[in-house]
């Protein structure tokens, strides 16, 4: 797949944390109802308290007491909490306790390990992380964690989220949120019943409490929409906050971009020399497409990717005129960087904020706050919008693949910002075409040739849109694991790639591959698709699906492989022409034969789409009989 890299200036609220706090005072596992004792663990109390400073900072506490039952849960005694110049650690830590509650275990200093949080692509980074392991060999033990954490700035105050992991039943858990009444603390609840209960403290503060208890594990369902997950969460966002004296607010998705232009104002200038570059670039081209192509490659061969995460600089982006003079930036510098090439070439641009990565997360449109981890550019033409990926010196022009297409953005303007939609590849933009050629001799090794030629989202399979620019040892090496061929000796090879916004990617080889055919006695057990076959996984629905499912990537693939052998065998056993039709998509299996060849043709699409649970044993149902026909063997017999 595209390596993109993740722009974690975005997700210092990671580092926030999201257990929780209370008051548990027997520690013996006889507290613990009898239904939960089959858990790998019980989060017996957790809490979450967040108060609000006047100075515009706020202070979080975390009590988590959980009982470990088996070596799988022992996780959950270890605290690990970051911090950085912004969030800084008040105090931490941890006691164990056996099956009677006896306290067996009190963290000191000495037991809190202290280690860098340094990425390998990061240059500028401040992360820190504390830590205390008191993890215990005789089961059960019951552990207390706690820390306290101070946050300068309200940008970043946390969600409560009541059951961060769904396999482990809560016995009760409470989050809270104390605030001035003149900079309240906005919520929305997803899967959470009831709203929280409101008071006013002594000193005049507003707090909302909300409370939740006996929560049962459960199983999350397969392939379920990100806006229908059961996940319980308390979405938290101030109205307004001051971060490093740039005052904004959250009230709107149009006022969170105003905020975000005025981080970036003024960092476009460039030097003369790169204005010079600019020129050069785009001499002679007569269409603002290919000048934002030539500029865009100018980028990939300047610059390079590294992470920054110091104080502002999670979310204020490196001047240009910085990434002119070193060559490198993370995902914000870099997107300014090429808004401000574009702007030099008289193009206008948009700097956009998303969330990065395979999963989508899930964005309340109506609940304004910060649900990103990276940085895009967006050029508007005339009939259509380029996109792209500013973080890669290997991404093709305009393709933003599995990283980040078919999700909401946060487009940047001059006017504010707005919401909108990063394209989304059709199953049959998805697409992959193989041949092959392959003659068994005797022994049932083979000779052959093949060439695979995938498209858009396919050309992230296997990570092949990377290895095309990559060595020669990598390339042969990406042959031999990625077909799953056995013992797959490499002779020759070509890889090629078309730099679209829907990247095409060829690879041509010349292969000999040992034992293709299983021999027994005077029989070859043949299987015609070894290159391309499908496998799913997908679970049963225990007590029958709840909840609707998604399909998120459709595709489309044609194979056509022949097979020859040597004289003197003969077809003992065919498959029959397999046909499947469904609103899943269309699967077609044909095997023909011709003297002592077998040609052997596959046409699978899949269409991706949201249905109905009733639909889910269907869609399996579907998908098995594409593996077992897959998997289908012809048998071949000597004469005598």
């Amino acid at each position: 797949m595209v390596m993109f890299r993740l722009c974690s200036v975005f997700t210092i609220w990671l580092a926030i944390g999201l257990v929780s706090v209370g008051n548990c005072q027997n520690f013996s596992i006889s507290g613990i109802p009898q239904e939960y004792l089959g858990a790998s663990a019980v989060i017996r109390e957790s809490a979450q308290e967040v108060r609000v400073d006047k100075t515009g900072k706020f202070f979080q506490k975390n009590r988590t007491v959980a009982t470990i039952f088996k070596k799988d849960a022992e996780d959950l005694a270890v605290l690990a909490v970051d911090y950085n110049s912004l969030i800084k650690v008040k105090s931490i830590s941890a006691n164990a306790y056996d099956i009677v509650g006896k306290q067996i275990f009190k963290s000191k200093a000495s037991d809190i390990k202290d280690y860098s949080n340094f990425s390998s692509f990061s240059v500028y980074e401040d992360t820190r992380v504390k830590l205390i392991d008191a993890t215990r060999t005789e089961f059960p033990y019951t552990v207390e964690l706690e820390y306290e954490l101070e946050i300068g700035t309200l940008f970043y105050i946390p969600n409560w989220v009541p059951q961060a992991t769904p396999k482990y039943p809560v016995m009760s858990t409470r989050g809270s949120y104390t605030f001035f009444p003149d900079n309240p603390i906005r919520f929305f609840a997803k899967n959470i019943e009831g709203e929280g209960t409101s008071s006013t403290t002594a000193d005049g503060m507003t707090k909302v409490v909300w409370e939740l208890a006996n929560l049962p594990a459960y199983d999350p369902e397969p392939l379920v929409p990100v806006a229908e997950s059961e996940l319980k969460v308390l979405f938290a966002a101030p109205t307004y906050f001051d971060f490093d004296g740039f005052k904004g607010d959250l009230k709107s998705w149009e006022n969170m971009g105003s905020w975000i232009y005025q981080l970036n104002k003024g960092k476009d200038v460039l030097t003369d020399a790169t204005k010079q570059d600019v020129a050069k670039a785009i001499s002679g081209l007569g269409t603002d497409q290919e000048k934002v192509r030539a500029l865009y490659h100018y980028l990939q061969g300047k610059t390079r990717y590294v992470s920054i995460q110091l104080g502002l600089g999670g979310l204020m982006p490196f001047d240009a005129l910085t990434v002119d003079k070193y060559g490198y930036g993370d995902c914000k510098a870099l997107s300014n960087y090429m808004g401000a090439l574009l702007k030099e070439a008289g193009i206008k641009s948009h700097y956009a904020l998303i969330y990065g990565g395979e999963g989508r997360r899930i964005l309340v449109e109506d609940f304004p706050k910060s649900y990103f981890n990276h940085a895009i550019l967006a050029v508007p033409m005339e009939k259509d919008t380029i996109w792209l990926e500013c973080t890669s010196q290997s991404n093709p022009f305009g393709y933003l693949g599995n990283f980040t297409s078919d999700r909401q953005a946060l487009l940047v303007t001059e006017a504010g910002g707005k919401l909108v939609r990063t394209p989304k590849y059709s199953h049959s933009q998805n697409a992959m075409t193989q041949k092959a050629i392959f003659k068994i001799e005797e022994s049932g090794n083979a000779q052959g040739s093949l060439e695979l030629e995938v498209r858009a989202t396919q050309a992230e399979n296997g990570g092949v849109i990377d290895v095309v620019r990559s060595s020669s040892d990598t390339k042969k090496k990406w042959i031999q694991q990625y077909f799953g061929l056995p013992s797959l000796e490499v002779v020759s090879y070509e890889f090629g790639l078309e730099d679209a916004p829907i990247p095409v990617v060829i690879v041509k080889s010349d292969l000999i591959v040992k034992n293709m055919a299983g021999k027994s006695g005077n029989r070859f057990f043949l299987q015609p698709n070894q290159l391309n076959v499908y496998s799913t996984n997908l679970p049963a629905a225990k007590d029958g699906r709840k909840g609707r499912f998604e399909r998120k990537m459709g595709f489309v693939d044609v194979d056509e492989i022949v097979y020859a052998w040597p004289e003197g065998f003969e077809v003992e056993n065919l498959p029959k022409e397999i046909s499947i039709d469904s609103e899943f998509g269309v699967y077609r299996a044909e095997f023909l034969v011709e003297g002592n060849q077998l040609t052997y043709k596959r046409n699978f699409e899949l269409r991706d789409g949201v249905y109905e649970a009733s639909q889910y044993q269907p869609y399996r149902d579907f998908l098995s009989k594409v593996e077992r026909s897959d998997k289908t063997k012809v048998v071949l017999k000597k004469s005598q």
